[in-house]
């Protein structure tokens, strides 16, 4: 497949203009092969563990897990990826004061697994497409993702198009690319599970970011509630959502959420909030929101 692949040096904007004209990019080799033996290992059990799925969507030969940041330290450290929040920044903060990890998923494809649906992430929202990008995806390749084996596959140019329409089969591709790469895309792109023919499987982890006023997929807070948190850098807990996603937006007690982790963090709101966030807050451009005005308004 040939496309917007780049380096793990890569330009975040580059990557980011890569995310306007096409809707996705591939960062090739993005984790280290030692950090990608760690995500094997601490997800192995896990999966070795978990039934199949039991709808077409989940798919009936693919296994999955949730709750990734629970589960491992690795996964923990890849959430943060320097160019992905790079990339996160140009593509997210235009429309927020601060983006949320969304959603996580490890997804391994077992042999014989048809090709799940075509679908954008932005449909679980009541947003018309296209759209300002609401959410931003990474698919972490555990393994090589091949279009033998069900690699993603991927509808270029779909971020573009009107809420109707849909992929032709002429339209899509799949994102082959080794073990460590990245495959990156917003909410309005079109993209599904492969079919895998291979007598292998095909493992990839998703982590997801969202825009910080919007609900996020997966619950964060039941997954890591305030008693596993203490246990987990402040960066990630952060990232999942313990902290301020605008001005005043997710205080608890009159204060930092943080403080449910780290009782020693001031609980002062407006200091706490953070000038940077501040700035932030009040640059933000207002969104439009005339289509979901009642039919009546004028």
């Amino acid at each position: 497949m040939s496309g917007p692949q780049f380096a793990r040096d890569a330009d975040a904007g580059e990557v980011a203009a890569s995310l306007e004209e096409f809707g996705y990019a591939i960062v090739r080799n993005l984790a280290e092969p030692e950090m990608l033996a760690r995500l094997n290992a601490d997800f192995d059990p896990h999966v070795d563990a978990v039934s199949l799925g039991k709808t077409d969507f989940a798919c009936d030969k693919t296994k999955r897990i949730n709750n990734l940041i629970a589960k491992s330290k690795a996964c923990q450290e890849l959430a943060l990826d320097s160019l992905v929040m790079d990339v996160c920044d140009a593509v997210l903060l235009p429309y927020c004061a601060r983006y949320h990890l969304h959603v996580t998923a490890l997804i391994e494809l077992q042999p014989g697994q048809g090709q799940q649906v075509l679908h954008h992430d932005g449909g679980i929202y009541p947003v018309r497409f296209p759209s300002i990008p609401t959410t931003l995806a990474t698919i972490w390749a555990c393994n090589d993702f091949t279009a033998e084996n069900g690699g993603t596959l991927i509808a270029p140019g779909s971020h573009r198009w009107a809420h109707e329409r849909e992929p032709k089969p002429e339209e899509v591709i799949a994102a082959e690319m080794p073990a460590g790469s990245a495959l990156i895309y917003t909410s309005n792109f079109y993209h599904g599970g492969g079919t895998n023919r291979s007598n292998g499987t095909r493992r990839g982890m998703a982590l997801h970011y969202n825009l910080g006023w919007l609900h996020q997929e997966e619950n964060q807070y039941l997954s890591i509630p305030p008693e596993k948190a203490a246990g987990i850098a402040p960066e990630v807990l952060q990232l999942i959502g313990y902290d301020f996603a605008a001005l005043y937006l997710g205080f608890v007690e009159e204060g930092d959420p943080l403080t449910l982790a780290d009782p020693d963090r001031p609980r002062d709101m407006d200091r706490t909030a953070g000038e940077e966030l501040v700035r932030r807050h009040t640059a933000l451009k207002p969104i439009p929101m005339g289509d979901i005005l009642p039919e009546n308004w004028d």
